[in-house]
């Protein structure tokens, strides 16, 4: 669920993002209403699967209670986003869907179109990165500890959101048709590219110039248990041939890309999370369990548990 709740939660930041900056720098309704809806939809998805993971749904208000956790920080970001995402949408609405010429609140929308698209583009970039920053920064796990993972996620992210926005348009077609949503795909590709490329770097530093427990996790992704998975299901299905299907001429194909990127994100996501299970001493942790009493276990976890 973590691994499904970082998928939806970064392919929905990204959406922001792409929203946001195409608004500011290239003209409104150049995406379509239904990729607008889906940016915020999609974080809400991810946002359920955290609640889930947590394991007490009905206590997941007081992860806005601690301003010091960086789970606080995440989630009052990401509540914002969704808001500011679903307020930009509503701004794609057609008042003829409602037998109306024009809404009131269209009106001299404008500053707050443009308002909102900064909004979406500084929140959807944290919520894309927010992964990243919180895995890279537990200590005791080898194949995350580092700021590596940042731009990784934040290239899927965008490259999820891409592919997204290009499927959304595929289904209902953005108001002004322009060689915006056509480039979608292209886009995509780069940004695929270059995951790869930071990707084989990645594994090649871990492997190669970190600690020893670093390199055995990355040689896990090399030869190991998860090499199946990252060989054919993330660098083959999820890189290698929607980078081949993206730059087809035929808009089909494209679209079959544009799936094929979304698996790839979510592989990858299901990879990095299951590394985590390689574990190393936190400093101190091993001179603190040394001087635990031995055969009273039992005692220790019932008192803890108190």
């Amino acid at each position: 669920m973590l691994a499904v709740d970082f998928f939806f939660a970064g392919m929905g930041g990204g959406m922001l993002v792409l929203a946001g900056m195409i608004e500011l720098f290239i003209g409104e309704a150049r995406t379509s209403f239904l990729g607008n809806l889906l940016g915020p939809v999609f974080m809400g998805v991810g946002c359920g699967f955290l609640v889930l993971e947590l394991g007490r749904p009905f206590q997941s208000w007081r992860v806005f209670m601690n301003p010091k956790a960086i789970l606080t920080a995440g989630a009052w970001i990401m509540s914002l986003a969704m808001v500011a995402g679903l307020a930009y949408a509503a701004f794609g609405i057609d008042p003829r869907w409602f037998g109306s010429e024009s809404f009131r609140w269209q009106q001299d929308q404008y500053p707050v179109r443009k308002l909102l698209s900064v909004v979406c583009v500084i929140t959807g970039l944290v919520v894309a990165t927010y992964p990243g920053v919180l895995l890279a920064r537990h200590k005791g796990r080898p194949f995350w500890v580092g700021p590596g993972l940042i731009p990784l996620f934040l290239l899927s992210s965008l490259a999820t959101g891409s592919a997204a926005h290009f499927l959304s348009g595929f289904l209902i077609a953005p108001e002004a048709l322009s060689p915006v949503w056509a480039s979608l795909p292209s886009l995509a590709g780069g940004l695929l590219f270059f995951q790869l490329v930071l990707w084989l770097g990645y594994i090649y530093v871990k492997r190669t110039g970190a600690t020893a427990a670093e390199a055995a996790s990355a040689q896990k992704w090399i030869d190991g248990e998860h090499a199946g998975s990252f060989r054919y299901g993330f660098l083959f299905a999820g890189t290698l041939l929607p980078l081949i299907l993206l730059l087809q001429p035929l808009p089909a194909l494209k679209a079959a890309g544009a799936v094929l990127v979304l698996l790839g994100g979510v592989v990858m996501r299901c990879l990095v999370v299951h590394s985590g299970r390689d574990r190393t001493w936190l400093p101190g942790e091993q001179k603190y369990r040394g001087r635990l009493p031995h055969g009273d276990e039992a005692f220790l976890k019932a008192s803890w548990n108190r």
